[in-house]
């Protein structure tokens, strides 16, 4: 059913039986921009590919049902209906055994609050449509003289049998019809596809409604449509300027053309897209995947500005890795374009791989998939999402990190989240971040709980470390707690703070390197027999060892701080003079 005004969204997908989707697997996706991420098999396309089993009619193969099942569910949630699609498997064939659309709770007390106002008066054209047309999506019949307060009356009958015992489920119905853009990678490289996909796909399954008038047969009434289409096309694409914009691709390029192609015999409709450069058409197929994918994204540029079906204010994207082969700047260009839609209230659901786009959107709009055993499980930010995503991006810490890390070192001071990445590169040769290997200070996080939450919903409980002296401060005993790491995962370095567990000759003698090649005098104070009585002093009268030693450097001309003074301890320390829990970190996460 059409409803003017309407702004179709997907909220919610739930499968169960379809390749490596079962066990009731269910994803969300945001109102704006969704981006679903995962290593390779992990089941991206595959959950694509379900949407658009629901949604495009896609038709179910035997080799979809997941090997421990012969039965496929698949449910799909906008703002009023779940549709749901159920299909058996037997010997040598698929079966599809329903098609079926339940009413959501919010779009029936909608429905019951209209029909039942005051103001709604049945005698207005308007109403009476919409009446009509409510009472077909609910399965009543509707005749040229059917009593309009009839109908009304059978519409309220049937949102009551919903609040009983019985539950409503309207049959043989089909998926509203919407704005919806649906491509893969390969499509972004296909430039006559895209266009095909993106301008004529609503006129090919509209133009059979079309009448025919004045004497013209079918096949005259389409070939002049779809040539009026062409020719529209043509002009908007430079009255919009995008041949301008693909110009900044092809500097050659005078004109774009999309010449019709039209067989009445078995009534196909199709275009052929005709770049040209002066008169004489540009063979495509020698350009590279990059600028085909980057012509493709001045194509959905201008899209955004244009509207397929009138009832639907909005489109939805679903789009398929359509960064692949994108340079950085290309893939961050793309991102603004899918940006845009989002901002103008469409919806965009994306699969990808580039840490470029994963780091450029909020923690709240990615979702991981993960595959084990040839079952998919999903992580991102349920509980809470605004506030954990809110604490997650005041932390800075890239989203490649909260989901792909494959170690992540949580410690409460300056000096060892410096001095850990230093000697990750001195020891292995290359920097930690390159190996997934991320620090996070706790003197960063101002909300605990939140931070807790977010990170054991977004990360592997099995891939956090904890680094903390003897007397940690009473926040990081209380993440300690919320994380519930065990004891192996759990280091404590130091017995005040982490500075005081490398012997004192070993703190000497890196500042002085340090110092010498940086050209600065070393202070008559700063020895190691001076660092030690710092060290005993501190144990013994609870001062600040990491405090004392600074004020021992005064003279040197080189400020130190404790990031600066981790940092050099990382890379002038050598593994015979780490402390054995040092040791067991950087073993554990080698």
């Amino acid at each position: 059913t059409e409803h003017k005004g309407c702004k179709l969204k997907i909220r919610c997908l739930k499968v169960s039986g379809f390749r490596c989707l079962t066990d009731d697997f269910q994803i969300t996706f945001e109102d704006d921009l969704t981006v679903i991420v995962g290593e390779n098999d992990s089941g991206k396309t595959t959950l694509l590919e379900c949407l658009k089993v629901v949604t495009q009619n896609k038709s179910i193969e035997l080799d979809d049902f997941n090997y421990d099942s012969n039965k496929i569910e698949i449910s799909v949630e906008i703002d009023d209906f779940i549709f749901k699609k159920v299909y058996e498997k037997s010997t040598d064939r698929v079966c599809e055994e329903s098609f079926s659309a339940k009413p959501t709770d919010q779009y029936l007390d909608d429905l019951r609050d209209k029909l039942t106002a005051a103001n709604f008066d049945i005698s207005v054209e308007e109403n009476i449509e919409f009446i009509r047309n409510t009472a077909r999506m609910f399965g009543i019949a509707v005749r040229s003289n059917s009593n309009i307060q009839n109908l009304e009356n059978n519409i309220l009958a049937r949102i009551i049998l919903e609040e009983g015992s019985e539950e409503l489920v309207i049959e043989n119905v089909s998926f509203p019809e919407f704005n919806n853009i649906q491509l893969d990678g390969k499509q972004f490289e296909n430039i006559p596809g895209f266009f095909k996909e993106v301008f004529l796909k609503e006129k090919q399954a509209s133009i059979w409604k079309e009448e025919v008038h004045d004497g013209q047969t079918v096949a005259e009434f389409v070939k002049s449509k779809i040539e009026g289409y062409s020719n529209e096309i043509t002009d908007k694409i430079s009255e919009k300027g995008i041949l301008d914009r693909i110009k900044l691709f092809l500097k050659d390029l005078t004109d774009i053309k999309v010449e019709p192609l039209f067989q009445p015999r078995d009534l196909n409709i199709d275009a052929k897209v005709k770049f040209l450069e002066d008169g004489k058409e540009i063979n495509l197929d020698k350009k590279g995947d990059g600028t085909k994918r980057r012509i493709t994204m001045a194509l959905l540029e201008f899209k955004k500005e244009e509207s397929l079906l009138s009832h639907d204010e909005t489109t939805v994207y679903l789009l398929d890795e359509p960064d692949t082969h994108l340079h950085v700047k290309a893939q961050l260009d793309l991102m603004k374009t899918m940006e845009s839609f989002a901002e103008e209230d469409n919806q965009v659901i994306i699969t990808t791989h580039s840490p470029f786009i994963i780091n450029s959107v909020n923690p709240k709009q990615i979702r991981m998939l993960e595959n084990k055993s040839n079952i998919s499980s999903i992580r991102y930010l349920n509980n809470q999402a605004d506030g954990s995503n809110r604490i997650l991006k005041s932390l800075g810490i890239e989203n490649t990190y909260l989901f792909f890390a494959r170690h992540l070192i949580v410690v409460e001071g300056e000096t060892e989240a410096e001095f850990i990445p230093a000697y990750y590169l001195k020891k292995h040769g290359r920097m930690a971040a390159s190996n997934l290997v991320k620090v996070i200070n706790t003197q960063g996080i101002t909300n605990i709980p939140g931070f807790t939450q977010a990170i054991l919903e977004l990360h592997d409980p099995e891939k956090i470390y904890l680094v903390f002296d003897n007397e940690a401060t009473p926040e990081l005993r209380r993440l300690i707690d919320l994380l519930n790491i065990p004891a192996e995962r759990k280091f404590i370095v130091g017995e005040k703070e982490f500075e005081d567990s490398i012997d004192s000759n070993v703190l000497c003698r890196c500042w002085c390197e340090y110092l010498g090649l940086c050209g600065y005098a070393v202070p008559e104070s700063w020895s190691a027999e001076n660092i030690e009585n710092l060290k005993s002093d501190a144990r013994t009268n609870a001062k600040k060892f990491s405090k004392g030693i600074r004020a021992l450097n005064t003279g040197s001309g080189k400020r130190m701080t404790k990031r600066v003074f981790g940092r050099v301890l990382g890379e002038y320390i050598n593994e015979d003079e780490l402390p054995q829990r040092l040791v067991d970190i950087f073993d554990a996460i080698n």
